[in-house]
């Protein structure tokens, strides 16, 4: 079952990663970046690196009831944040998939 759990959390990350990825490919061509963007951007691109490679290695992946995470949006921008204001979003996602969809240990970032 744990298994199972940390195959779903890594399928998820690796949509989000593909989703990050276009995002900072659009986001690399309309604007010079930092070095602080820059680190980041390096960061992320090795964390989806990885996530792919998991997810290739995974013999659940070829599960046609395995459960599927959905999001309604994968990047949220707050622009500009008044002093004191509320900061919160909210990411909904469904579960697309034929199998229950189990999350354990979420945390933000």
């Amino acid at each position: 079952m744990n298994k199972t759990i940390l195959m779903i959390l890594l399928f998820c990350f690796a949509i989000f990663s593909a989703s990050a990825q276009v995002e900072s490919k659009k986001a690399t061509t309309d604007s010079p970046k930092s070095a602080v963007e820059q680190s980041k951007i390096a960061k992320e691109q090795m964390a989806r690196e990885k996530a792919e490679k998991a997810t290739q290695s995974n013999p659940q992946a070829d599960n046609p009831n395995a459960p599927v995470i959905t999001f309604d949006k994968m990047v949220h921008d707050y622009g500009t944040i008044a002093q004191n204001a509320d900061g919160n979003c909210e990411f909904k996602f469904t579960n697309d998939g034929k199998e229950p969809l189990i999350l354990s240990n979420v945390r933000s970032s």
